[in-house]
C-alpha cells in the first residue's frame, strides 16, 4: 500500500507581506500614468491629426531671409538675395498677411521691420539667406497650440528652381565638292574694306570740319553751368534777395496785373462749354494774358489760343487746332458763377510773367517744405493774399497746439484732385495760418479738416495737397502745378 502525504494548504501572506504587494503595485502604477502623460504632452510624440497640439511637421522646408537692421525695403531686398528688384512682388506673395514673431505682418505698404523672417524663392542666395522650415509656418503652429486649436494648413512652397534648357551644339556634317573647298572671299569682308578706305578719303579731303564736329559735343559739356564754380552762401542770399525785390517791383509797377487775371478767370469760370474750365493759374504781363489749365481741356472760344496741351493765350490769333464742343446750341453758362479767389505769388522764373494762383477749389493742407526762411515768406505772402481777397485768416498763437484752430470733423474719403480740386460749396472757405513748422503732432488733425478749411503752413506733410518746395536762390517749386515761382517779399506789418 501507497502512503500519499496529503498536501496542506499555503499559509496565509502575513500583514507586512501584504503591505508589501500593496505599495508595489501602488508605485507601479504611477509610473506608468507618469509614462503616458509624458507620452502625450511631449512634443515628440505630439498628435499631427489635429486632436492635439500640433507639431513643426507640417511646415515645408523652405529658404528664408533674416532682415537685418536699417533695411531699406522689400525691393531692395529682392535686388540683394535675387538680384532684380522688380522680384519684389514674389517675396511679397509668399508672405503677405502671415503673422511674424513680434505679431505683425507684411502688408500693402510692404514696410519690413528687422528681425523679421521672409519666406523667399529657391533660387534666393547671399548673406541672411537660410534654408529650413517655413518660419511663419512655425510661429501659425505655436500660436494654435498657445491657443489650443488647430493651426492654419500652411501655403505650398515656392516652386524649385529649374535653370532654363540650355542647347547643346549639333555638329553639322557638310559634304564638301572640291568646288567647295577651294578660298573664297567674304563679300562682307570686301565691303567692310570699301567702306573704310572711302572714310579715309573723306577724312584726308575734310578733316578740319570732321574734328570741329566730334569736339561739339565737348565744347557744349565745358559750358554748362554746373562746372562754373558755385557762389559763398552769402553771395546766393544776396542774389535771391535782389531776385525777389526785382518781382516785388515788377508787381507794384503794374497795379492792373489783378484786374486782368481776375477777368480772365471769370471768363473761363463763366465759358460755355461742355464742361467748366478751372485754370492752374494766370501769367500776366504787359502785352498777354495766359492760362495754365489741365491737360484736355477745351478751350472755350475763339479768344483763346491753344500755346500747347496745358498752356491757353488769351487774344487774337486762330483759334483752337481741334474743335470746340458746347453744351447746348445756344452759348449758355454752364452751372453758376463762382467767385475766383487768385493769389499773386510773385514772378515765373526766367520771364517777366505775374503769377497768379488759383485757390478758387483750394481745399486742405498747403504744405511748404525746404528753404526755412524762404518758405515762412511764402506762407506769409499766401495768407496776405487770401486775406486780401476777402477770405476769414485766422492766425495759430506762437506754443498753441493746431488744434485749437480747426475743430474737430469727420475726415474725407476721397482726397481731392490736386490740379482740379473740389467743387465749391456754400460756406465761404477759411485759412489758417501756421507761423512755424509743421509736427508729428499736427498730422492728426490735419487728416480731419473741415470742408471748408484751408490750412496754410510750413514744412512737409504726408496729409498735403498742395506740396511745395522753396529754394534758397529765391524761387518756389509748386509741385503738381508745375510752376517755378519768385517769390514776391511779404508786405511789412506796421
Amino acid at each position: 500500500m501507497t502512503l500519499i502525504a496529503a498536501a496542506r494548504p499555503p499559509a496565509p501572506p502575513s500583514a507586512t507581506t501584504r503591505a508589501l504587494r500593496g505599495v508595489s503595485a501602488l508605485v507601479t502604477g504611477t509610473a506608468l500614468a507618469s509614462v503616458l502623460l509624458a507620452a502625450v504632452t511631449d512634443p515628440a510624440y505630439a498628435d499631427t491629426t489635429g486632436t492635439g497640439a500640433a507639431t513643426y511637421d507640417i511646415c515645408p522646408e523652405v529658404y528664408y531671409y533674416v532682415v537685418p537692421e536699417g533695411s531699406p525695403g522689400l525691393e531692395a531686398v529682392a535686388d540683394l538675395i535675387l538680384g532684380d528688384p522688380e522680384r519684389a512682388d514674389e517675396i511679397y506673395e509668399l508672405n503677405a498677411g502671415r503673422a511674424q514673431a513680434d505679431g505683425g505682418a507684411l502688408g500693402e505698404d510692404r514696410a519690413v521691420r528687422p528681425e523679421w523672417r521672409l519666406v523667399v524663392p529657391f533660387d534666393s542666395g547671399g548673406e541672411g539667406v537660410y534654408a529650413g522650415r517655413d518660419p511663419l509656418c512655425v510661429v501659425a503652429v505655436d500660436q494654435a497650440n498657445a491657443l489650443g486649436v488647430a493651426p492654419p494648413s500652411p501655403p505650398p512652397p515656392p516652386p524649385a528652381y529649374t535653370p532654363p534648357p540650355s542647347e547643346e551644339p549639333t555638329e553639322e556634317v557638310t559634304d564638301l565638292t572640291p568646288e567647295e573647298d577651294e578660298q573664297r572671299i567674304d563679300p562682307k569682308l570686301l565691303g567692310a574694306g570699301a567702306a573704310g578706305l572711302v572714310l579715309l578719303t573723306l577724312l584726308t579731303l575734310f578733316w578740319q570740319p570732321v574734328l570741329s564736329a566730334a569736339a561739339w559735343p565737348f565744347r557744349r559739356l565745358a559750358a554748362l553751368p554746373w562746372r562754373k564754380p558755385k557762389k559763398p552762401r552769402a553771395a546766393r542770399a544776396a542774389s535771391a534777395a535782389k531776385e525777389r525785390r526785382a518781382a516785388t517791383e515788377m508787381i507794384a509797377a503794374d497795379p492792373d496785373a489783378a484786374s486782368r487775371a481776375g477777368a480772365a478767370h471769370a471768363d473761363l469760370l463763366a465759358a460755355a462749354t461742355d464742361g467748366p474750365v478751372r485754370p492752374v493759374a494766370l501769367l500776366t504781363s504787359s502785352t498777354e494774358t495766359t492760362a495754365v489749365v489741365p491737360a484736355g481741356s477745351t478751350p472755350p472760344s475763339t479768344s483763346w489760343r491753344v500755346v500747347d496741351a496745358t498752356t491757353w493765350r488769351q487774344g487774337g490769333g486762330r483759334g483752337p487746332a481741334t474743335p470746340v464742343h458746347f453744351g447746348t446750341a445756344t452759348l449758355a453758362s454752364v452751372g453758376r458763377a463762382v467767385q475766383g479767389v487768385l493769389v499773386c505769388l510773385g514772378r515765373q522764373r526766367d520771364t517777366d510773367r505775374l503769377v497768379h494762383l488759383d485757390f478758387t477749389r483750394m481745399r486742405g493742407l498747403l504744405a511748404v517744405g525746404g528753404d526755412e526762411r524762404l518758405a515762412a515768406d511764402t506762407v506769409r505772402v499766401v495768407a496776405d493774399q487770401l486775406h486780401a481777397a476777402g477770405l476769414t485768416v485766422r492766425v495759430l498763437k506762437p506754443g498753441r497746439p493746431l488744434h485749437a484752430l480747426i475743430p474737430n470733423t469727420i475726415p474725407t474719403v476721397v482726397a481731392p484732385d490736386p490740379v482740379q480740386g473740389v467743387e465749391p460749396g456754400p460756406e465761404r472757405p477759411e485759412a489758417v495760418f501756421v507761423p512755424r513748422a509743421l509736427g508729428p503732432a499736427d498730422e492728426h488733425v490735419l487728416t480731419h479738416l473741415p470742408p471748408h478749411v484751408i490750412v496754410v503752413a510750413a514744412g512737409t506733410s504726408r496729409t498735403a495737397r498742395w506740396q511745395w518746395e522753396a529754394h534758397e536762390d529765391g524761387t518756389v517749386d509748386t509741385g503738381a502745378l508745375g510752376l517755378r515761382v519768385v517769390v514776391r517779399l511779404p508786405e511789412r506789418r506796421s
